[in-house]
């Protein structure tokens, strides 16, 4: 039997929508979220930890010897119970156009963590010339995994109204078994913020990821995400991920 949530997964959903809402009043009540140009930033990491957008990755990749760190709590919607959530992430630009990374956090009873961690690796390499190049990149997710492990190819292109659009191709094996999976999403800057969204679809799959990132620092974010956002309405399609609803932060060279 998994654990419920100590303090009520009510409760805490209620807390994670909170701090949505508080990143998109900073944003905008003091940042100026009308802006419509859009801030240079690093690439900062998915939920599966490769540099990108809510849930899928981009083809943005860390620039060589930075690093990164990221961790996210939150509650998984499950009809046995709430489960709670905590999830690190860390990449590291190795070498030029070359991002590897690792993925941890609590094992499935959402107590402690879990024995061991996953590997990331992406190689973004850029095509084109001008100041906002089509990016294309290939990738493994959760390398060492026996269940989570996935390959994808994704391309970006920053839109002329400051917009950066991205989509590809993910392929994993559940049950030991080939699944192909379209996947896009849109990142909005709005000066120091970033509405998210992404989906996955594939045969008997659909999936809709969304979320908010706030940069206090090119180098420093609070973010907040939910995903599988769908999960309980009716006629909902299988999904990839179980719903989620997670708050955290993401630092590029912590130090």
């Amino acid at each position: 039997m998994r654990p419920r949530c100590a303090n009520g997964g009510l409760g805490m959903k209620r807390l994670l929508l909170a701090s949505l809402l508080a990143v998109v009043f900073l944003g905008s009540g003091i940042w100026g979220l009308g802006s419509s140009s859009a801030d240079a930033y690093f690439p900062f990491p998915t939920l599966s930890g490769s540099s990108g957008l809510v849930r899928i990755p981009d083809a943005q990749a860390l620039p060589y010897k930075n690093w990164n760190l990221a961790i996210d709590y939150g509650i998984q919607k499950n009809n046995a119970g709430d489960i709670n959530l905590m999830n690190y992430r860390a990449n590291l630009g190795a070498f030029h156009n070359c991002e590897i990374g690792m993925v941890g956090g609590l094992d499935p009873t959402g107590k402690d963590v879990r024995d061991g961690v996953y590997i990331n690796l992406k190689y973004s390499p850029s095509i084109g010339d001008g100041s906002d190049p089509l990016l294309l990149a290939v990738g493994v997710e959760n390398l060492c995994s026996k269940n989570l492990t996935d390959l994808y190819m994704v391309a970006t292109k920053p839109l002329n109204q400051g917009p950066m659009l991205s989509f590809g191709f993910m392929a994993d094996f559940p049950s030991n078994k080939f699944r192909p999976l379209g996947m896009a999403g849109i990142d909005v800057p709005m000066g120091t913020l970033s509405i998210l969204a992404d989906c996955l679809a594939g045969e008997t799959v659909f999936q809709l990821d969304a979320g908010v990132r706030f940069r206090l620092l090119p180098t420093f974010a609070l973010e907040a995400r939910a995903i599988n956002v769908l999960a309980g309405q009716p006629n909902a399609q299988q999904a990839k991920d179980p719903q989620e609803y997670l708050a955290g932060i993401s630092w590029i060279n912590p130090f």
